[in-house]
């Protein structure tokens, strides 16, 4: 991956559904395909206390790359510091419904991801551009810091496996073929990326971060560790999908048809 791309990109909103953004995500993603295999999750401590990004729309998945634009004051020397030590912050998404009066105080949703960084670029202006790799699912035990920045005690939260995990995986395949040949959002270039994937786990988690783009639901799956239901979750999201996608073909085609009988 090109620095240029890391550098012109801000953060990809959860609702973008335009191809283009669509292809740069997964860009990205073809790139942590590379780099995942650099230093795996098992090879890398997490802190127990751990700087974090509070981000509203915002779920990073392990394995995932994000890019992201840093100019806050307090996440700017949070960089400046995790950069000289573990090179290591976390991703949790805010919580939108709050009381009014406590907006200000940014309440997490109660599972993060912990992520590497990969890249980090700093402007003249004092900003930077970040590519944050997630790592590793973690818990948050409770907020042991909110100024300068926030810093979270945090649980490690392993992936539960069980013999249907592949299975499921496999018809998740099957789903996303469909999807592509009814014209959603599933490319040639995102299978040729995802179904060589060894990991279960790498496969379910990278589909869920580049197709589902509803908050809630992405942040759902992120805090399922047994893989079997988070990849049940996920190809019920593409059985969903692809009913209106197929609903909406046949529909164009009976209008059409009746276009072809008035003529």
């Amino acid at each position: 991956m090109e620095l240029w791309l890391v550098c012109c990109l801000q953060l990809l909103p959860d609702s973008s559904c335009s191809n283009r953004l669509l292809n740069l995500r997964f860009d990205l993603l073809s790139l942590s395909h590379r780099l995942v295999y650099l230093m795996t999750p098992s090879s890398i401590e997490i802190p127990k206390e751990l700087p974090v990004m509070t981000l509203r729309g915002v779920v990073l998945f392990p394995k995932a790359m994000m890019p992201l634009r840093i100019f806050e004051e307090r996440y700017r020397q949070m960089l400046d510091e995790v950069l000289n030590t573990t090179r290591i912050f976390g991703i949790v998404c805010e919580r939108e419904n709050v009381a009014e009066d406590e907006v200000h105080l940014e309440h997490p949703f109660g599972v993060a991801t912990a992520g590497l960084i990969r890249v980090s670029k700093q402007h003249d202006d004092g900003t930077s551009f970040v590519l944050l790799q997630g790592i590793k699912r973690v818990k948050i035990r409770g907020i042991s810091q909110e100024l300068p920045y926030r810093v979270i005690d945090t649980e490690e939260m392993n992936s539960i496996r069980d013999d249907s995990s592949h299975d499921i995986r496999k018809q998740i395949e099957v789903a996303l073929e469909q999807n592509k040949l009814l014209g959603g959002e599933v490319t040639d270039e995102m299978l040729e990326f995802l179904n060589p994937l060894e990991d279960d786990d790498a496969f379910v988690d990278l589909a869920a971060f580049t197709l589902c783009r509803h908050t809630l639901r992405k942040q759902a799956m992120l805090e399922v560790q047994h893989l079997t239901k988070r990849a049940s979750m996920l190809l019920t999201d593409l059985h969903r999908e692809n009913d209106r996608l197929a609903t909406i073909k046949q529909l164009l085609k009976q209008s059409e048809d009746e276009g072809s009988e008035e003529n």
